[in-house]
């Protein structure tokens, strides 16, 4: 066989053989794109509701406006919102085809049945809607399916553990934010024993009935309304049965010029004390060191 008809038959193998590793790639790229789950990019400012509705448990979190979320009607936190969007984008999110008919969707708990329907909208428009099962093996990620289709992913990632925050992981938990230095004057009830607290020049604190208060001790217990947040939440059956009508504890501040800064009413429990503020409101658990910290006896506060 001649040099030159041996040139042809390596051409011919070499183009064939370019020619079969395209297809594999391609074929490969599309089987992949089969595989895994896409979810969108959603911006926050898309959205006005987002509801996880599971047999007997419902998570629906609603806009009200440009910036406030409510869950189930209560304040919802912020940064809970914005970790949900953000979690849609998570580069490290990973998921495999693991079926493909609706046969297993009792199976994977992704059926009407025993799912839990995420439904994300905005502006009267379905912006995103999937079905989320069981955990995976080792309790590694949760099945996932789009609605109306079957096939059925294993969905990885900061996203899909977030389809196990109940309500209480989506509420705002933080109670005051009242920083120290805006306050001039505070009083504590507990019981039947009521002391007003002044804040004099140079920030010198006094008893409103006389005499001086430890300013250090004063400011040390200011300093827990910075940024106060509550330990848990009573059930809604609790909630709607306690009344601050006349409460065991009380604590007003005040700011320049008298001014009403906070007023937050205690009722005590076996297991600590409920807090709200004497205006109405969400009602919060607190334990009851931090309410003794809150709400001091004079005592405490006084020079040695």
């Amino acid at each position: 066989m001649s040099p030159k008809i041996l040139q042809r038959i390596a051409l011919v193998l070499g183009v064939a053989v370019a020619v079969w590793a395209l297809l594999a790639l391609v074929h490969r790229s599309s089987r992949d794109r089969v595989q895994g789950l896409t979810l969108p990019h959603l911006d926050l400012a898309q959205a006005d509701t987002i509801s996880y509705v599971a047999p007997g448990d419902t998570v629906r979190l609603v806009r009200r406006d440009a910036s406030d979320w409510l869950v189930n009607g209560y304040p919802a936190a912020a940064f809970q919102v914005k970790g949900f969007f953000s979690a849609l984008a998570d580069p490290g999110a990973t998921s495999e085809l693991v079926a493909e008919t609706a046969a297993s969707h009792a199976r994977l708990g992704v059926d009407s049945l025993k799912g839990k329907h995420l439904l994300v909208s905005g502006g009267g428009k379905v912006l995103l809607d999937l079905w989320f099962g069981s955990r995976g093996p080792d309790f590694d990620g949760f099945y996932v399916r789009r609605a109306g289709a079957d096939p059925v992913y294993l969905l990885h990632g900061r996203f899909a553990d977030l389809t196990a925050q109940d309500v209480a992981q989506w509420r705002e938990r933080q109670i005051l934010a009242v920083e120290p230095d805006s306050i001039t004057g505070v009083t504590v009830t507990r019981g039947r024993t009521r002391y007003t607290l002044d804040r004099g020049p140079k920030a010198q604190w006094s008893f409103s009935g006389g005499g001086p208060a430890d300013s250090t001790k004063v400011a040390r217990f200011l300093v827990g309304f910075q940024d106060l947040q509550t330990s848990g939440f009573p059930t809604r059956a609790v909630e709607d049965s306690v009344r601050f009508d006349h409460p065991a504890r009380r604590v007003e501040l005040f700011g320049g010029a008298g001014r009403p800064l906070a007023n937050l009413a205690f009722d005590s429990t076996s297991a600590g004390f409920l807090v709200r503020a004497d205006s109405g409101g969400p009602v919060y658990r607190l334990d009851s060191r931090l309410a003794d910290e809150l709400t001091p006896e004079a005592g405490g506060l006084k020079p040695k």
